[in-house]
């Protein structure tokens, strides 16, 4: 499918003391990518200050790339990578959001493409997302592995979430209630991994936060 490396750098805020001690403030994350020939489901989990389709692939991709961010509702909203005959690209819609809580898909016409995207790690204690009733492509806020269960959640009964592994299809993880009330995962350990978009399809009527605490 795609390799995901995280690489964790502290950007100074101050001076070097010594060899030995450096005070930081931010926390800048790197996001290696391999992106293969057909569709992924990305994230970026990121903030690299514009979060937009042109500031994190630019021109890295080759011509007829689709990149597909889901509208709760509405549907998909695509950014296309058009060459013209002078081997100049660009994208139909560059300001198409893709940052941080954003799931979406890449489908690459050919080759395989290694993209590196750098930008603040969100220093937040929490970040709350609203999952709407239905379908919703979405991402992890914080770059770090999780599982279902650990990913914040609080689901009703036959919420399914549902990670795409490219070449394979669909995993997916439904959350069951008994008759006394009691909620699982059927598969509670199923990975959202790093730069890993997802599907949260939620039973609810109405909507809902998700409260993600930051894991580390």
């Amino acid at each position: 499918m795609k390799k995901i490396i995280a690489v964790m750098a502290l950007t100074c805020a101050t001076a070097i003391v010594s060899a030995d001690t450096v005070t930081s403030e931010n926390i800048v994350g790197y996001n290696k990518s391999e992106i293969n020939t057909g569709l992924q489901l990305l994230s970026t989990g990121l903030d690299d200050g514009s979060n937009t389709v042109i500031s994190i692939f630019g021109d890295s991709l080759p011509a007829n790339t689709i990149v597909s961010a889901y509208v709760n509702g509405t549907g998909y909203v695509q950014s296309i990578y058009n060459v013209n005959f002078l081997g100049n690209g660009s994208w139909s819609d560059p300001q198409l959001d893709i940052g941080n809580s954003v799931g979406y898909w890449v489908n690459l016409p050919s080759g395989t493409y290694t993209n590196i995207v750098s930008g603040d790690v969100v220093s937040d204690a929490s970040i709350t997302n609203v999952i709407a009733s239905g379908l919703q492509l979405m991402a992890y806020p914080y770059p770090v592995d999780v599982t279902v269960a650990t990913a914040g959640f609080t689901p009703a009964a036959n919420d399914i979430l549902s990670v795409y592994v490219n070449g394979t299809g669909y995993v997916q993880s439904v959350y069951n209630v008994n008759f006394l009330g009691q909620g699982s995962w059927s598969d509670p350990n199923l990975v959202i991994g790093i730069g890993q978009g997802f599907w949260y399809n939620s039973a609810a009527t109405t909507n809902w936060n998700w409260v993600v605490n930051k894991p580390f």
